[in-house]
């Protein structure tokens, strides 16, 4: 019944998952001899978002450790050979200008067209003032070399102190450094944010609200053709959700099997706003080298063994079956393989109660360290 039914979103059965075809498509990779089925998810705009895109961050300037160039080609091949067709981007992963040439790229030898791709990017902290949300967003384009994104998100509900940069010029100096607010002496400096302010970095003269609004004039502009929000709670999709005109089309958050914010997942459903998962697979270039991995865990990997598939695989498709879309970020062949190899087997209800008891609210990412803000509290290792 509607009270006692546990069957996950997206059943296990082929019939009972053809007979979702209404809302859940699939997009098959064009052009090119790639023959993975990517389903895709309908947003709120009714546009079609894969279920699983490519994730770009390498890391910052103080701990990249990926050489130039080596993203950018993994994204050519992850759309030619592969069949990816969503990428998830941002301007603080400072790497915009060189997957703006790898998509130009795959664009000129035809292997796809523009439509056949979802990218997304995501405003930096330190622009969430009205005035400055479009001209970053602008910004951006000019990196990726496009003339819009499919979906444009707030990556953090918090501001940061303005951090000029050149409009006009694509990519950043390696001077450049919004994270620490770099050309801005924050030891003299009076605190943008006031006595209130977590951090000197954080700027509380700015509300999720103006951002919000600015947000939807980017959307007004053409310049996007969906907005959404990052590393919201639902204290604060909920506050947004009384004066947005425009609903979020996507929340992405930080879940996996040890922090899998059930919650949110039940709240976004309801209010029609879908979850995207970064770090689903529970490591990355935040996770700190004597945490527990969720990779290694007893119980996926015992899954994993039954079906023959790799624990990334069982993950991925735990996420897929509970309506969550993922970004893997991966730069290794045989995982850029293996990661859209997870819609030709099903986890059963007892793999799925085995995963889900292995939430323990654990984040592998800490904004408390980085601006003081504990923004979600938990097992934090």
């Amino acid at each position: 019944t509607r009270k006692t039914c546990v069957t996950p979103l997206f059943p296990f059965h082929s019939m009972a998952f053809r007979a979702l075809a209404v809302r859940f498509g699939s997009l098959r990779a064009a052009h090119t001899g790639a023959s993975k089925i990517v389903p895709t998810v309908t947003l709120n705009t009714g546009a079609k978002m894969p279920v699983i895109g490519l994730g770009t961050f390498a890391g910052t300037r103080k701990t990249c450790v990926t050489p130039k160039g080596v993203v950018g080609k993994s994204i050519e091949d992850a759309i030619e050979q592969y069949g990816y067709r969503q990428l998830d981007c941002a301007a603080n992963y400072l790497n915009e200008d060189e997957i703006g040439d790898s998509v130009a790229n795959v664009l000129a030898r035809g292997k796809v067209t523009r439509d056949e791709l979802f990218v997304t990017s995501k405003l930096n902290n330190p622009y969430h003032h009205r005035e400055h949300v479009l001209p970053a967003l602008q910004k951006t384009l000019l990196d990726l070399r496009l003339d819009y994104v499919d979906l444009y998100l707030i990556h953090w509900p918090v501001a940061f102190a303005y951090v000029p940069y050149d409009p006009t010029v694509r990519g950043f100096p390696f001077s450049y450094e919004p994270d620490d607010c770099s050309n801005i002496d924050l030891k003299t400096q009076p605190w943008v944010g006031g006595p209130r302010a977590t951090h000197p970095k954080v700027d509380m003269t700015v509300s999720i609200r103006e951002t919000w609004e600015a947000m939807e004039m980017c959307l007004s502009a053409g310049l996007t053709k969906a907005i959404g929000v990052a590393n919201f709670t639902v204290p604060l999709l909920h506050d947004l959700l009384t004066y947005a005109k425009i609903v979020p089309a996507v929340n992405q958050v930080e879940t996996h099997p040890y922090g899998q914010q059930a919650g949110m997942l039940q709240y976004c459903q309801k209010m029609g706003i879908q979850l995207q998962a970064y770090s689903p697979l529970g490591y990355g270039e935040f996770k700190g080298k004597t945490e527990r991995t969720v990779l290694t865990d007893p119980v996926i990997q015992a899954i994993a063994k039954r079906l023959g598939k790799s624990t990334a695989q069982v993950v991925l498709r735990w996420h897929y079956q509970r309506g969550v879309c993922t970004i893997p970020k991966t730069i290794r062949e045989n995982e850029l393989r293996e990661n859209l190899d997870v819609y030709t087997f099903s986890l059963t209800a007892e793999d799925m109660a085995a995963i889900q008891a292995l939430d323990s609210n654990y984040h592998y990412l800490r904004p408390r360290d980085w601006f003081g803000l504990p923004l979600w509290d938990g097992n934090l290792g």
